[in-house]
Parts: structure tokens; C-alpha cells; sequence
């Protein structure tokens, strides 16, 4: 059976400070800014679907990878220590990542609250 989960990333670049300017009152009537807060600018998300399973046979091949044309970021295989039954094949418990979408952050489950 596979088990497909979706992770949301939001794609941001460095935060920025919020500063103040505040007048000392002192002989230089300098200005000195303050760092008030910071705020994280954000430019769109990604969708990344990741799919799980616990009795798959076949591996993907290395053209079902990004790199070389494919729609699969990565993928991880662990052999069970039993063999199928029916055909003898060797069974792995898998995780495949499928290349993530770029999506608009209002498309984010929840990032209304933000």
C-alpha cells in the first residue's frame, strides 16, 4: 500500500531588519538606528509529495531521477528480511520524493493565519 504525504515549504530569503530612528540628545545630536524586529520576505512555496511503502519490488531507475530527465528528487529503499511469497522477489520498505511544484503561498494549507 503507498502512503502519499505533501510538505509545504515557503520560499524566503534572509530576514530583514526593522529598525527605528531614535534622536539622542546629546551634544553630536546624532541619530542612532534600533533594531526593532526582523521580518522574513517570502516569494512563492513548494509542494513537495513524498510516497511511502512498505512492500514495493521495483527500484526506481537512475532516469526516473531529476538529473538525468526524471520527475524524482530521491528515493530510499530498505530490504525487508523476508522474500515475497509468490514470485520470491526481495520486498524494501521505500520512500520517493517527486520534485517539488512551485505554488503561490496563499495555496499553503494555513498560511492564512500567518
Amino acid at each position: 500500500m503507498v502512503t502519499q504525504t505533501t510538505q509545504y515549504s515557503l520560499r524566503a530569503g534572509a530576514p530583514q531588519p526593522i529598525s527605528e530612528c531614535q534622536l539622542q540628545s546629546n551634544q553630536t545630536n546624532l541619530q542612532i538606528q534600533r533594531t526593532k524586529g526582523f521580518v522574513l520576505q517570502t516569494f512563492k512555496a513548494e509542494k513537495i509529495v513524498t510516497e511511502s511503502c512498505e512492500d514495493k519490488e521495483e527500484l526506481l531507475c537512475s532516469s526516473d531521477m531529476v538529473g538525468l530527465g526524471g520527475n524524482y528528487l530521491n528515493a530510499n529503499y530498505t530490504a525487508q528480511r523476508f522474500l515475497n511469497p509468490d514470485n520470491g522477489a526481495i520486498v524494501f520498505v521505500s520512500k520517493e520524493t517527486l520534485d517539488f511544484e512551485v505554488i503561490e503561498e496563499d495555496e499553503v494549507p494555513g498560511a492564512g493565519n500567518l
